[in-house]
């Protein structure tokens, strides 16, 4: 019996802070199939502890086969299995999460959610679906220092189909206190989009066409940013 088959017995049968510890552990060790299903029932464990540390291994582990569970978990009791559970969701990139992380991120009805949104913020980041665009902008006017950031963050991961729906939210005026961080998602687009190589088949090196921002949202900025710059 090697270790990972002795972590996995623990997980099932041993004390509270036993099967803790062993969720911990099967989170660091290198990918290993056998752990899976273990740790996705360990999301039903009776312990709120052991079912983060599953889920953060889950995460870690990369699995589709966990996804189901895991959107299971976005509506467990404690915020920080949901949290965790969200996150993992991003890592593994399961499309049909994209739905309740949303109305995750929506969710402000108790402050307890706020390291809840910012789970979800990231998970959509890294999900890439245009249809959190929208939400992830709302996001932008939360009070939250956390939501905010990591709403943002997520636009920028985003990348180009978010950059004419924040053009439009920059050019209201109502929203002339988002425009700098607008301004700094739009960089990070630019950025990224200049980075990234063309697909197979074209020239070796040559660079995507970066999005284009138009002149009249840059003297916007500059205007009310003047050490903004864009492009």
């Amino acid at each position: 019996m090697d270790e990972v088959e002795k972590l996995i017995g623990t997980l099932q049968f041993g004390s509270v802070e036993e099967r803790k510890e062993a969720a911990i552990r099967l989170g660091t060790v290198m990918k290993d199939a056998r752990t899976v299903e273990p740790l996705i029932n360990a999301l039903g464990d009776a312990d709120s502890d052991v079912r983060y540390w599953a889920a953060r291994a889950l995460r870690e582990q990369g699995d589709e086969s966990a996804a189901e569970p895991l959107i299971v978990a976005l509506k467990d009791d404690e915020p920080n299995v949901r949290g965790k559970a969200a996150e993992a969701l991003g890592e593994i990139k399961d499309a049909k999460a994209v739905g309740l992380l949303i109305g995750m991120l929506k969710d402000d009805s108790t402050p307890l959610n706020r390291s809840v949104r910012g789970h979800a913020a990231i998970a959509l980041g890294n999900l890439k679906d245009a249809r959190a665009v929208g939400p992830l902008i709302e996001a932008l006017s939360c009070a939250d220092s956390w939501v905010h950031m990591y709403a943002a963050e997520a636009l920028g991961k985003i990348g180009e189909p978010a950059v004419k729906p924040l053009i439009a939210e920059a050019a209201k005026p109502e929203k002339k206190a988002l425009r700098g961080t607008i301004s700094g998602i739009l960089r990070k687009i630019d950025e990224g989009m200049r980075e990234k190589p063309r697909d197979l088949g074209c020239v070796e090196n040559e660079r995507l066409k970066p999005p284009e921002i138009p002149p009249e949202f840059q003297r916007l900025v500059l205007r009310d940013v003047p050490k903004a710059k864009i492009a």
